[in-house]
């Protein structure tokens, strides 16, 4: 199987598989996005707290003069994993409610994936509480105080996820409301 063709959803209709994969990813995503930028900020406070002199250089004096112009300045893109957070979190998100639009093509699978955003739901609330639990270890708690929005929406999980999953559910039945609507028809032509 490619990936183009998991993420076809007209051939092998695995919309519920899509929402599932787009709620992990949005709870997966922050944890990495955070470690990642933890550890570009120790390695960052670790080299400014170090010094040392290079003699016989033609372009540095000392250490920081070469990490000033060779690694501060990748270390300093640490800011951009918030936004790619933020952004990831909202494209996945729209690619859900769009997986959802897509189910309503079928009303078989509009009920399958009604009962199983009732399920995602319910573990969203262990998820939830799994991550307030790792909130209770400093480390983590530190790493993660960057990302405000991330926090804010594993925090609050279940009501997200319940709200995805409702207006993914709206959409299915809109779509599959709109599909014999319409059809062209004889004999409406006059």
């Amino acid at each position: 199987m490619e990936i183009s063709d998991y993420f076809d959803i007209s051939k092998t209709k695995s919309s519920l598989l899509l929402i599932v994969t787009g709620l992990i990813m949005i709870a997966v995503s922050g944890l990495i996005f955070a470690g990642i930028y933890f550890f570009m900020d120790t390695v960052q406070t670790s080299l400014l707290a170090t010094n040392c002199n290079i003699s016989g250089n033609a372009f540095f004096d000392n250490c920081q003069d070469m990490w000033s112009l060779i690694v501060y300045p990748f270390l300093n893109l640490k800011v951009v994993l918030v936004y790619l957070s933020f952004f990831s979190i909202f494209v996945l998100t729209i690619g859900m409610l769009l997986t959802g639009y897509q189910s309503g093509t079928n009303p078989g699978l509009l009920g399958v994936v009604a009962l199983a955003e009732i399920l995602i739901t319910y573990a969203s609330l262990h998820v939830a509480n799994i991550y307030r639990t790792l909130l209770e270890n400093p480390v983590i708690r530190n790493a993660m105080i960057p990302f405000g929005a991330y926090n804010t929406l594993m925090l609050y999980l279940p009501w997200f996820v319940f709200i995805i999953s409702l207006f993914s559910l709206v959409l299915g039945i809109v779509n599959w409301q709109r599909t014999p609507v319409n059809n062209a028809t004889q004999e409406l032509d006059y």
